[in-house]
């Protein structure tokens, strides 16, 4: 509606410019009256003017809206009353805009000022910086971390420590490194993982920095702890018996061997033997010492692995191959679920198999005394995670206890009578030199345990 009163506007100048015009035309050729064609010319330039004022005057609008928005001034209004209705409308409109403008813009900043809240609340150090090295973030964390009170450049951390700079800048993608950095007085071993992204058609790297220092130290103290427990645990099973045999030994030679053999009497058959049966008992008991200690070189000693390529279905049917004969005299069902042929790893094959061999056994232990023991290993490549392989394998015994699930990778800690109980940690510490994981989950009637590792060319 409002064009339409627009073009009949401009179509109604426009009339009265040719009528005017035509009439200067007739006043000039056919008559003398000069004053009249004067005050024609003057009247045909004043429509002219008009007209132009007032083609041009929406231009001149929509030019001044366009800059406003341009350099956001929302605040800009343009008088809708007293106007005809094509203005009237177009004004409205130009308003109506500014305002959603002005909300979308206060929501913004509403919204920057709760992020920039919420990073400015979190302990760990978030960094931000483009490809020429800009920081465009770094909240009080970081600052109060590395001791830096203001961050332009990334360089500028050159001075704090050049290994935690050449981290940041050489770390990958979704990837993880350990730097230890001397702030101050302190020293800081941080975790830097760093993510990259696209914002706007620029990169911009985003580092997050995480002091693990002291919850390094109480882990270590805790894993020292639980292992100083064990440790003397063992030794103490082992010599308390000795001791004493060593005493009630000493007795018996004392009073039945050395008083007998000075006195000239002859010693007692009894006698030896229980000398003899002791002596056996001290053998014994120091051979486990033996045996305990030579496990325990063993758990420290553990050699790295030799990466190579691996098919995963090839390293499953050996440890199949391996453990069929032994799983059928138990009377245990051992199923296997194989992934993709194609799927590969880099690993080193003895050590997974021993991996293998050892949460094969152990589950095939846990479940034979069950009505229908069985043992499944399932390798797979998770939906939301192509890039890694798991492997469960998992049994239907009657579970682990909680009191004992956080102690079975502790080194020498078993629950078996015949267990060295350094299974489940050379297995941990082998997925971990393999940059993977073992994790176990348990209840009444099933336990699984589940390894992880990266994939090749994922």
């Amino acid at each position: 509606m409002g064009f339409r009163g627009f073009r009949l506007n401009l179509l109604l100048r426009l009339a009265l410019l040719v009528i005017v015009i035509v009439g200067l035309l007739l006043v000039i050729y056919r008559t003398d009256w000069y004053v009249t064609a004067f005050c024609l010319l003057l009247l045909a330039v004043f429509l002219v003017y008009d007209l132009v004022y007032y083609v041009e005057r929406t231009n001149r609008d929509i030019s001044s809206f366009l800059e406003a928005m341009q350099h956001s001034d929302f605040t800009q209004r343009f008088a809708t009353q007293n106007k005809n209705s094509s203005y009237q409308k177009l004004y409205q409109s130009f308003n109506a805009i500014s305002d959603a403008f002005m909300r979308i813009k206060a929501d913004q900043e509403a919204h920057y000022h709760y992020l920039q809240a919420i990073v400015e609340q979190v302990s760990v150090g978030i960094l931000t910086f483009d490809e020429q090295g800009n920081v465009l973030l770094a909240n009080q964390a970081v600052k109060d971390m590395l001791h830096v009170a203001y961050l332009q450049h990334i360089q500028a951390l050159e001075r704090v420590s050049h290994e935690l700079v050449q981290a940041i800048i050489l770390t990958g993608s979704n990837e993880k490194t350990l730097v230890t950095v001397q702030a101050g007085q302190n020293q800081l071993l941080l975790n830097v993982h760093v993510t990259e992204m696209i914002s706007q058609g620029h990169k911009l790297k985003i580092v997050t920095l995480q002091n693990i220092q002291s919850e390094l130290e109480e882990k270590e103290l805790q894993t020292w702890q639980k292992v100083i427990r064990v440790l003397t645990h063992e030794i103490m099973n082992s010599i308390t018996p000795v001791i004493s045999l060593t005493s009630t030994i000493g007795g018996l030679v004392q009073n039945e061997v050395v008083e007998k053999y000075k006195a000239g009497e002859e010693i007692d058959e009894e006698t030896l033997e229980d000398i003899q049966a002791g002596l056996q008992t001290i053998e014994r008991r120091s051979a486990g010492m033996l045996s305990f200690v030579q496990n325990y070189r063993r758990l420290m000693r553990l050699p790295s692995p030799e990466l190579r390529p691996l098919k995963v279905t090839d390293l499953l049917r050996s440890v199949h191959r391996l453990l069929q004969a032994d799983m059928e005299a138990q009377h245990v069902s051992l199923k296997m679920y194989l992934p993709d042929d194609k799927v590969m790893i880099m690993g080193d094959e003895e050590q997974l198999e021993q991996v293998l061999i050892n949460l094969i056994k152990n589950g095939m232990e846990a479940c034979k005394s069950t009505a229908e023991p069985c043992v499944e290993v399932v390798a797979y490549l998770p939906e939301q995670e192509r890039d890694k392989l798991k492997i469960d394998v998992i049994d239907n015994g009657a579970g682990i206890p909680e009191d004992v699930l956080d102690k079975i990778f502790i080194p020498f800690y078993t629950t078996k009578k015949q267990g060295s109980g350094i299974g489940l940690s050379l297995s941990k510490q082998v997925m971990q030199q393999h940059g993977g994981s073992i994790r176990v989950s348990t209840k009444p009637g099933e336990t699984v345990f589940t390894l992880q590792l990266k994939v090749m060319n994922a």
